[in-house]
């Protein structure tokens, strides 16, 4: 079957089972050819609840699951098309995706002169406004090593699939702005909807506000810029934690609050454990590492490193190594300066269970002005309780803009400084867990125009009692009606389906995540199904 056959076929079919539902309807069209991403037919074991036998059905299933929670989040009479497929990307590249059209003053627009993404423009005016066509684009790397179950529990050195299509799914539906963040422009010279929403604290100005000049400033401004709808700033509250700052505390010449990235590995930081006098460690120029400052190798100068934080450089080894070797030369924390300029600096990857100190990453600039004022520098950190991790001082959550531009990624994130960890910063990481939470994403998208579904969720029409999705973004509702689809795909008998539904909902009870009256509700609603 050609692709433009499929999808006009898939899109009779959605329009025939079509109810008058408010859920949206997101149905992925796998474009992959025969043996080849989505259709892979290697033979795998079923895991974490995915009951695939073969990687393309295990990768299917868990798009499914995706469109399937979204939509249950999300209001819509119109199906959600999204172009699937598996392709080489970049490196470190898991997935991209975004919408197929633009589309601005149709018939229910809330916004005159205002670019709307494509499904959302289609739920807004209650028709398919691209017809015959998909309304969300999006690849996945066929090159990285992804883990198909649909329990959260990733095993070490994989990444959740589920939580890569979730955010990229995101994108897709309308996080994400239509502006070139390099050029300054908008498409035709008007603002997208995302956009209006975009404030730039050091200017006072919104986006669509500003000359060209001004936006290519502003998408360089870390830190400075944020989203403020009202929804958005409502979410951060909820779940945004107290903001931690990392400060130079002496000498007063750069003494301040700087960014900083956090590390995947070692105690997580605090005041507590991150303070004291700055030392640049020093290593052997050798086969590790030809700097004598990369702590490629170990340290040298082990004496006086010893009970301090050691200042180490960015290269030639991965970070968990330099790290080891401080804590085997006495450090009790470290800071890696980048050898690029740039801000913010990203996290630190690897993994070592043996690391016990903890350890930042800082800028080029900061690496820079720490070394021509050693010794005498002291840092640490500090929380304001007042404040938001991740938001500004009125608590409207930041947007990511690093400088230099990262095309596709700046203006486009929340910041990734938030935490706790956000399912749309620009980085998916280990502590995310989308199957239930996707935290302040439906909040922003609100403030676009969506409408959330705020009942409770339904399997065949009766009502479960569980929240589809609730102000924090916990979508427990939403899982449940996914999960009992996933349940549906292998039962040749209500009793297979009974079984699945039964030892999903002591998983939930058991974790605490419902209530013993909820999970019988939930089974007296599972058994309706097949009669």
């Amino acid at each position: 079957m050609n692709k433009s056959l499929l999808l006009a076929t898939a899109l009779a079919v959605a329009i025939a089972g079509m109810a008058s539902a408010n859920a949206a309807e997101i149905i992925p069209v796998y474009f992959d050819d025969p043996n080849e991403g989505y259709n892979d037919t290697t033979p795998v074991a079923p895991v974490g609840g995915n009951p695939g036998t073969t990687l393309g059905e295990q990768r299917q299933i868990v798009a499914q699951f995706a469109a399937d929670l979204w939509g249950a989040v999300l209001q819509s009479n119109q199906p959600i098309f999204v172009q699937a497929n598996f392709t080489p990307l970049g490196p470190n590249v898991l997935g991209s995706a975004g919408t197929t059209f633009y589309n601005r003053d149709f018939v229910g627009a809330p916004q005159a002169g205002t670019w709307y993404f494509a499904a959302l423009a289609d739920a807004l005016s209650d028709s398919n406004l691209n017809p015959g066509f998909a309304d969300i684009a999006s690849n996945f790397s066929s090159t990285f090593t992804f883990y198909y179950g649909l329990d959260g529990q990733t095993p070490a050195g994989q990444v959740n699939f589920l939580d890569v299509v979730m955010h990229e799914y995101g994108h897709g539906l309308g996080f994400a702005n239509a502006e070139s963040e390099a050029t300054g422009t908008f498409p035709q010279g008007l603002p997208d909807i995302y956009s209006t929403f975009t404030f730039d604290n050091t200017t006072s100005k919104f986006w669509p506000d500003m000359s060209i000049a001004e936006r290519i400033v502003s998408a360089k401004n870390y830190g400075n810029v944020v989203f403020t709808g009202a929804s958005a700033t409502h979410g951060a509250g909820l779940i945004l934690g107290q903001r931690q700052d990392f400060r130079i505390e002496s000498p007063a010449g750069i003494a301040g609050a700087y960014p900083y990235g956090t590390a995947s590995f070692g105690p997580e930081i605090s005041p507590a454990n991150f303070s004291g006098s700055v030392v640049l460690a020093t290593d052997p120029s050798d086969a590790a590492g030809a700097s004598t400052t990369d702590g490629c190798s170990p340290i040298t100068n082990f004496a006086a490193v010893a009970g301090n934080i050691a200042l180490l450089d960015r290269g030639t080894c991965g970070f968990v190594v330099k790290v080891k070797n401080a804590q085997d030369a006495g450090a009790t924390g470290v800071l890696i300066a980048d050898n690029v300029a740039g801000t913010p600096p990203p996290g630190l990857g690897g993994a070592d269970p043996a690391i016990t100190i903890p350890s930042i990453r800082i800028s080029l600039a900061e690496g820079n002005a720490i070394k021509a004022n050693l010794p005498g520098v002291t840092v640490g950190f500090v929380v304001d309780a007042d404040k938001l991790q991740g938001a500004d001082d009125a608590g409207r959550p930041r947007l990511f803009m690093p400088d230099p531009v990262q095309g596709g990624s700046s203006g486009s994130h929340y910041d990734s400084n938030a935490l706790p960890n956000v399912l749309m910063e620009p980085a998916i990481n280990a502590t995310l867990l989308s199957i239930y939470n996707i935290d302040i994403t439906p909040n922003l998208l609100e403030d676009t125009g969506w409408v959330l579904n705020a009942g409770n969720a339904k399997i065949d029409g009766c009502d479960t009692g569980i929240d589809v999705v609730d102000d924090a973004g916990i979508i427990l509702g939403a899982n449940v009606q996914a999960t009992s689809n996933v349940c549906l795909i292998n039962a040749a008998s209500r009793g297979d389906y009974q079984s699945c539904m039964d030892a999903y909902k002591d998983h939930l009870v058991d974790s605490g995540l419902i209530t013993g009256k909820q999970g019988g509700r939930l089974m007296n609603c599972a058994s309706k199904i097949f009669k």
